[in-house]
């Protein structure tokens, strides 16, 4: 009876420390209840397998440039956490992203693992990998927009306390979320809407992503989710913003110093090279992220 007993419990503390851990010591899921305010944020996801779907052509893209265009024309800020695999895939993406005046970008891991067991079927990773994830995912973010991420999101919220304090270890600060958009795998976008704008209240955190394929509805749910917010009286704001970390003003964030603000002469020659300016800020950025990547 007593081995039978101390099995259960064993059992029973096992699945207690896999459990997807939201709301863990630690982890951060929403800004103050007392603020109309809230942070749209934007996974963009990568893994192995996804990268071979890319490989093969079966997924076009998992950079779903539309969702920025929505977020730009509505003048939206907006937060990416962005794995550091796909930042690698699509440095110009990061780049251009991290240096937009609307957006900020924080880290997601290097290649979205499941820190805990069972996660949405999410591949596991070694306890001894777990450490190494992180700083590699901070390197390869940093190395692509030339930023250093602040806060870290577990892939699919999923984490043990002890995950928790490897991310701070590395002075992260563990940001999940109280709304789940719902977009993945979801080809409607007026049920993502409806979930979103059902859930959200003072403060809240949303989850999105950016990383299409996988989630092809977003863009066009997106004109929806920001108008219904917008006629509730509340303000978007970067998580930063939410959080009382940013500089920002009411007016939304102020541009990164890091941002040029004169052209050399060499990129002034790229650029009338490259033929009429583009259309939208974010086609502006990638394309001298692109030019930029490529000077000799």
């Amino acid at each position: 009876m007593k081995s039978v007993l101390l099995a259960a419990l064993t059992l029973s503390s096992s699945a207690l420390a896999v459990r997807p851990s939201l709301d863990a010591p630690g982890v951060i899921t929403h800004g103050p209840r007392t603020v109309r305010e809230v942070a749209l944020t934007f996974d963009a996801d990568m893994t192995p397998g996804m990268e071979q779907e890319l490989r093969s052509g079966r997924v076009l893209t998992f950079d779903n440039e539309a969702v920025v265009r929505v977020l730009e024309r509505a003048q939206v800020p907006a937060t990416f956490f962005l794995t550091g695999m796909w930042s690698q895939v699509y440095a110009a993406s990061a780049w251009a992203l991290a240096h937009n005046p609307l957006f900020e970008v924080e880290d997601h891991s290097y290649d979205h693992p499941g820190f805990s067991q069972p996660c949405y079927g999410l591949a596991a990773i070694a306890p001894t990998a777990k450490g190494p994830d992180i700083l590699r995912s901070q390197r390869a973010i940093a190395q692509a927009t030339g930023d250093t991420p602040q806060y870290f999101r577990f892939p699919g919220g999923c984490a043990t306390a002890a995950d928790v304090q490897l991310a701070q270890a590395a002075h992260l600060q563990v940001v999940h979320w109280d709304v789940i958009g719902g977009d993945v795998n979801q080809s409607n976008p007026a049920v993502i809407v409806r979930q979103t704008l059902g859930r959200v209240q003072d403060g809240s955190i949303v989850v999105l992503h950016v990383s299409g394929g996988h989630a092809p509805a977003t863009a066009l749910a997106l004109p929806g989710i920001i108008a219904g917010l917008r006629r509730e009286g509340y303000r978007l704001v970067t998580v930063r913003e939410l959080l009382g970390n940013g500089s920002a003003s009411a007016a939304g964030p102020s541009a990164p110093a890091s941002v040029p603000t004169q052209m050399s002469k060499k990129e002034a020659e790229a650029t009338a090279l490259a033929g009429p300016p583009l259309g939208s800020a974010w086609e502006r950025l990638t394309s001298w992220a692109r030019r930029w990547s490529s000077r000799p």
